[in-house]
């Protein structure tokens, strides 16, 4: 559903939509930076066509090449997904005008990806907005569209109101999941924010079927099965989910806390 036939940009506190409506999460008195969660598809969008092609991929951005004006270049991981099929995907990609094949960082391959003019993008409109991209990985395919999961650090809540607008007046399938002020984010927010999709569903399934148990009541083989893929997969996501959760929540600045 669009709200008005125009866009609306660069509107702040002073200012409301062109149908004199805001959602009830912009509250004109809130100027201090937020955090929010968002969740968006555009049939358009960022590898569109590559996230339909792979089976469920694990896609993530890193989030400084995905908010610098001055950069072409938007670089990216893909988790449990063999390198010929990315690089035979991306290719035949009509969002992506051209594909680097980058070092390896963390034992994962990284891909340069320049995008078509006509591409639908929002991360340039977060920077637009005065925000930065904080997280972004991709969501799964399925009932919803294909398209994006991203985390903004935005100057104050009227930046997420006008990023909405205009997501909405382009076409996008646009949600606002999360939004808090900075600071107030809670262990909940943290620790889900650092595991992918598939980390988390491989890490619920594992402890539900009783894989961390002891004695151990599902094998690794049983817990693949379980999600229909393959246990190396399975394995993987496993292993770096648990990784990211020591991260988040027990190490500081590299030391144990």
């Amino acid at each position: 559903m669009r709200l008005s036939s125009s866009r609306v940009i660069g509107t702040r506190a002073t200012e409301t939509s062109p149908t004199g409506w805001r959602p009830d999460w912009v509250s004109p008195d809130q100027t201090m930076p937020t955090i929010t969660e968002v969740r968006f598809a555009h049939e358009n969008g960022a590898l569109a066509e590559t996230m339909a092609t792979l089976e469920d991929p694990d896609i993530r951005v890193l989030p400084e090449t995905s908010t610098d004006p001055e950069r072409d270049v938007y670089v990216f991981t893909f988790e449990d997904a063999g390198p010929d099929a990315v690089e035979r995907a991306l290719r035949a990609d009509g969002t992506v005008s051209g594909v680097h094949p980058m070092p390896a960082f963390e034992e994962r391959p990284l891909w340069g990806v320049e995008f078509a003019p006509e591409t639908e993008l929002l991360a340039p409109r977060v920077t637009r907005e005065g925000g930065f991209v904080v997280d972004a990985r991709s969501t799964r395919c399925g009932v919803a569209p294909c398209g994006w999961r991203e985390r903004w650090l935005l100057p104050d809540r009227e930046a997420i109101h006008d990023i909405w607008m205009y997501a909405r007046e382009t076409g996008f399938e646009f949600e606002v999941l999360d939004l808090h002020a900075r600071g107030s984010a809670d262990t909940e927010h943290l620790v889900r924010d650092v595991l992918t999709d598939g980390q988390r569903e491989a890490l619920l399934a594992a402890y539900e079927q009783g894989y961390f148990a002891d004695p151990r009541e599902a094998s690794l083989e049983e817990v693949a099965d379980s999600l229909d893929h393959s246990p190396s997969a399975v394995g993987g996501r496993i292993k770096r989910g648990m990784k990211a959760l020591v991260d988040a929540t027990l190490v500081v600045d590299g030391t144990r806390q």
